[in-house]
This record gives C-alpha cells, structure tokens and sequence, in this order.
C-alpha cells in the first residue's frame, strides 16, 4: 500500500468511527444537551399547591453609596433612575458617614448635617422607608484631631471612651430625622478586630451597640434597632482552607451567641455575606458559583433556629462577574433562596452602577447623560419586588435539574435559568424554552 493510499485509508477510518459515534451518542458530551434540540429530555418543573409551605417576609432595598443619584448628576438621568428605585425597593439607606456623606460631627458640639440631610431628602422623595446604619465615628472618637477628618481612618471604631459619645451622635440623628425608625449599628464590626483572639471583639461591640440602642429608644421606643452586621465568612466549597468551609463558621457562631445573650435588645439581626468569601482565592467556573447560591438559605435557616428576631442581609453580593445577564440569574437566585430561608430583607450595595465597578448594580450611571437605564438585574429585583413581598403564599416546586429553579406564589411562577445556554422546560404538559440565565415571571393561572 502506498503513503497516499494509507493516509486516505485511515482518514476513511476515522469518518466512521465519529460517524458511529455521533449515531450513537459518543462521548462528545457528559451532560444531556437541553437548549435547542434538548426538547426531547426537558427540565420538568412541578407545583404542588395542596398547601403552602410557608409565607414570604422578604422586603427588597438598596444602600446608597458614594456615587448615587448625586444632585450633580444628570437631571434626565436622575429622573429615570428614580422612577426606577421607588418602584423596586421598600428600604433605602444610607449611612452617618462616609459613603456618600461627610462627617456629621467634626469636633465635640460641632455638627455637620448638609451632605445626610441630602441623602435622607432623597429617600423621603422616593417614598421609601429610610434606614440609617450609624458608621462610621469622627475622628476625634477615635483619636483623632478634633475639626479634621482622615478618610483613610473609615474603618477605625470608637474608642472605649468614647462609646457614650458616639451613642449621643446617634441620638442627635434620631432626633434630627423622626421618620428613621430602621437603625444598623455599625458596619462590619470594622476596627473591633481582636489579633490574640483571632476574632473579632464581640465584647467592646455588644457594649457600643448597647448604648446606641438605649440612646436611640429614649428618642423613639418605635425605632427599630439592628445589629451586629457581621460578615459571614465561608464559600461552601470545602475545596480545601477555612476560607472554603461551609458557613456559618465557628467563630461567627461565637459573635452571634454573645450578642444575643448580652443585647440589650433589638428588632432584628443584621449580617453580610458574599457568595464567594473575600479570603477564599480559589478561581470558580460560572457553573460552580451558580451552584453556590443555595449557601443563602442555609445561612438563614441556621440563623433563624437560633432566634426569632427578623434577618436582615445588610449587603449581599454574588460572583463577580461582567457578564451582566450572569449577574441577573445569579442575584436572582441568591434572593430565592433568601425567601426559602425566612429572610426579612436584603439590602442591595450600590443601586447604581458606577464607572461600571459594581457589577450587582440596577441601573446605569446618573453621572452621564444616558445613565438613569435598566440593568438586567432589575427586571429581576422587581419581579420579586412586586410578587414575593411579605405575606405571599409560598408552594412547594420541584425541579429535574438544580441548574433551574423556581419560586411560586398563588399566581405567579418565578423560573432561574442558572445554565450559560438555553433550556427546554415542561410545565402544565407544555414546553417552553428559557434563554440562557433567564429570569422569567410567569403567570401561572395563564402559562
């Protein structure tokens, strides 16, 4: 046989090798193919409407950052953006210091109130219901000159002898604003880190978060007060350090129990959390970050079994990513799980899209002339927004695949398309097919 004669000969081997494997299946995939020609194996998505497994309690709302619907802004930009917040998000905050405002008490008796009357006038003009996290503390409290603000000092806590001044603070603002009755003390428990502990200072936070609390009852006894806005650490993963455990950790679990053994009260409890943790370096494909966003619900499920008290998520992020209708499913998802896990609010970080930094924004940038514009995520805020508030009805929904997940009310029928690709769904003996990371609302009386 000659050199051309083998080469035509194994080429005419290889064509049907893959022939007899294409016909067969082969090995070309491991996962049945479900979008386009996938309507053969389908999704199948069931409700069971027999009787509802729960109630939702679950508010939307945002908090405003450094950049947010500024006065400098764009007037058409800022109109648009906030026709769309005040249809999205019932809690709206911000906070004392930093952030968006200045320092509001420069120096012992001095008081600066321009940059947080602004804020809260722009709240109040949303009709939202305002919320104000009292972080963070000037200078002086903290050591500082009296009359000078270091910024790069944000995250330094009050010193001990302090504390009954930051609590007056807090009681000059109740006082200043009667419509605030939402309160978050402090943010993050920065600057209570305790190195020989290896944790943070539980102790000296309880003790400041005690007297803010009494300072601002003695104003209003209907203010709601909230704390400790502790980070929940742990990614879930278990792919190797404790950065990859799955929350909540054990010396989370350590802050949680003192505070609420040595409170000395509170409306609810507030905490942050990121899908991946902030220490855990590990790289996650979209797939496996999709896969994360259950962690929400047990976060709150293990919460809830430990108190009665509401949970608020002060900020929460997903993964970080451009892909802006990856971000849309991923947030979405997050949110479902919130409401399965009894979650009473979730407020966003920065509703507004900045120089394209915050990739959970909902809008674009005020700042420029086309900004005040929908984002993908929005859609999906204001689909539970408007669909699963407080006293929605839940049922019990099963899906074939994790990769898409569904929330269902009386009426509506929420679906998350957590795959880069589309998917064939059945539901009610009918298929229909999902874009990929879709987030759909359906009217379920009807579809």
């Amino acid at each position: 046989m000659t050199y051309r004669s083998k080469i035509l000969f194994l080429c005419m081997g290889l064509l049907v090798a893959f022939s007899m494997a294409s016909s067969q299946g082969g090995e070309t995939s491991s996962r049945p193919v479900i979008g386009g020609n996938g309507a053969a194996n389908p999704v199948v998505i069931k409700i069971d409407r027999s009787k509802p497994i729960g109630v939702s309690r679950f508010r939307t709302g945002v908090t405003h950052t450094q950049y947010s619907l500024d006065p400098w802004g764009d007037p058409e930009a800022i109109q648009r953006a906030k026709k769309l917040l005040r249809a999205v998000a019932v809690y709206q905050n911000q906070h004392l210091m930093g952030w968006g405002t200045d320092n509001p008490n420069p120096a012992p008796g001095v008081y600066n109130w321009e940059s947080l009357d602004r804020r809260i006038g722009l709240i109040r003009s949303m009709g939202a219901t305002p919320v104000i996290t009292l972080c963070a503390a000037p200078d002086w409290m903290k050591g500082g000159e009296p009359g000078k603000t270091d910024w790069s000092k944000i995250e330094v806590a009050p010193l001990p002898e302090h504390y009954a001044d930051f609590a007056a603070l807090a009681k000059q603002v109740a006082r200043r604003y009667p419509d605030v009755k939402q309160y978050q003390v402090w943010n993050e428990m920065k600057g209570f880190w305790n190195p020989k502990a290896h944790n943070w200072d539980y102790k000296n936070y309880t003790k400041l978060y005690n007297l803010v609390y009494d300072a601002l009852k003695s104003v209003d006894p209907a203010i709601r007060v909230g704390g400790p806005y502790l980070v929940i650490e742990g990614t879930g993963s278990e792919k190797g350090d404790w950065a990859t455990e799955k929350p909540i950790r054990a010396r989370q679990w350590d802050v949680l129990e003192y505070w609420l053994k040595h409170k000395r009260g509170a409306d609810f409890i507030t905490v942050d959390r990121g899908l991946i943790d902030y220490h855990d370096k590990r790289s996650y494909t979209d797939s496996e970050a999709m896969a994360l966003t259950d962690t929400f619900e047990s976060v709150a499920r293990q919460i809830r079994s430990r108190t009665g008290l509401p949970l608020w998520w002060a900020e929460f992020y997903g993964a970080d990513r451009t892909d802006r209708e990856f971000v849309a499913a991923n947030y979405a998802s997050i949110m479902l799980h919130m409401i399965r896990g009894g979650s009473a609010a979730a407020l966003l970080w920065g509703p507004q899209d900045a120089d394209n930094n915050l990739k959970g924004g909902l809008f674009t940038d005020t700042r420029k002339p086309d900004g005040g514009r929908p984002l993908p995520l929005y859609a999906a805020f204001k689909a539970i927004h408007d669909h699963f508030g407080p006293g929605t009805r839940l049922y019990t929904v099963s899906s074939s695949s994790p990769e898409v997940e569904a929330l269902a009310s009386d009426r509506k029928l929420l679906l998350v398309n957590k795959r880069p690709e589309p998917v064939t769904v059945r539901l009610n003996d009918r298929n229909l097919t999902l874009r990929r990371y879709e987030v759909r609302l359906m009217d379920v009386s009807r579809d």
